[in-house]
């Protein structure tokens, strides 16, 4: 659940003189627990609604509030981005489990053992990108949202997961839920610098809806949609090939 709605429920809490004792006595729990809901920032939306009743606001208030706090991707360093580039593999497996996927479920995917996975999260964690558990458990420490360098070193590897995720899209194409779609139409530059705009917009879009899904749903209930697409001047002399007649 998204961090900013419990800051906007301790904002709450204050303007109403209350503390984590007050609210915990409210809601028939112990301090401790009350203490490790706001410190995890997730709890079910049953709690959720509790806790809004008795600091008597209403939670589309409590949400409209907390999504004015606009969330921003984080950018690994730059060596951090270059270890994984290294290993292509690490990085396929940070962006795995990142997802949520089961940690069994892509052992059995790849064949990896134990050992493979106790190895695969010592590096994450020599990266700060993971801890290493009991059993070889990989318990991923960077789940906030994270924008790789159009620039850096791991843009080969964006190529190629995106590529295959076209190839992909194309090939199931026609369904309801899974349209391709390409256009290219000549226009002006303002109109051009509109559209940018509005796809901007709909990025956005697509982040608060997922966020608003993540917060009311159960993790097993939720796919991973992606959508991949550039919007830039395009010169098809250069990306197109006509062989001569022999």
């Amino acid at each position: 659940m998204r961090g900013d709605t419990f800051k906007t429920l301790q904002g709450i809490l204050k303007a109403r003189g209350m503390t984590y004792a007050d609210l915990a006595g409210r809601m028939n729990v112990s301090e401790p627990t009350v203490k490790r809901i706001f410190a995890g920032q997730d709890c079910k939306l049953g709690r959720l609604l509790e806790i809004c009743d008795i600091l008597e606001v209403p939670l589309p208030d409590v949400l409209h509030r907390a999504a004015r706090v606009s969330e921003k991707a984080s950018v690994l360093p730059v060596a951090t981005e270059a270890r994984l580039a290294a290993d292509p593999s690490l990085f396929f497996l940070f962006i795995l489990l990142r997802e949520p996927i089961p940690q069994h479920l892509i052992e059995e995917r790849f064949g990896l053992s134990g050992q493979d996975m106790f190895r695969f999260g010592q590096d994450l964690e020599a990266l700060g990108l993971a801890e290493v558990h009991a059993g070889n458990r990989i318990k991923i420490t960077r789940k906030d949202p994270i924008q790789f360098r159009l620039d850096g070193p791991l843009i080969p590897l964006l190529k190629e997961i995106n590529l295959k995720f076209l190839d992909q899209a194309i090939s199931n194409a026609g369904g309801q839920n899974s349209p391709f779609f390409t256009v290219s139409r000549r226009m002006l530059p303002d109109t051009a610098a509109f559209i940018a705009r509005e796809i901007e917009a709909l990025q956005a879009t697509i982040s608060e809806l997922a966020r608003q899904d993540q917060m009311v749903s159960r993790e097993e209930d939720l796919v991973t949609c992606k959508l991949t697409g550039a919007w830039a001047p395009v010169s098809f002399p250069d990306i197109l090939t006509i062989a001569p007649k022999d």
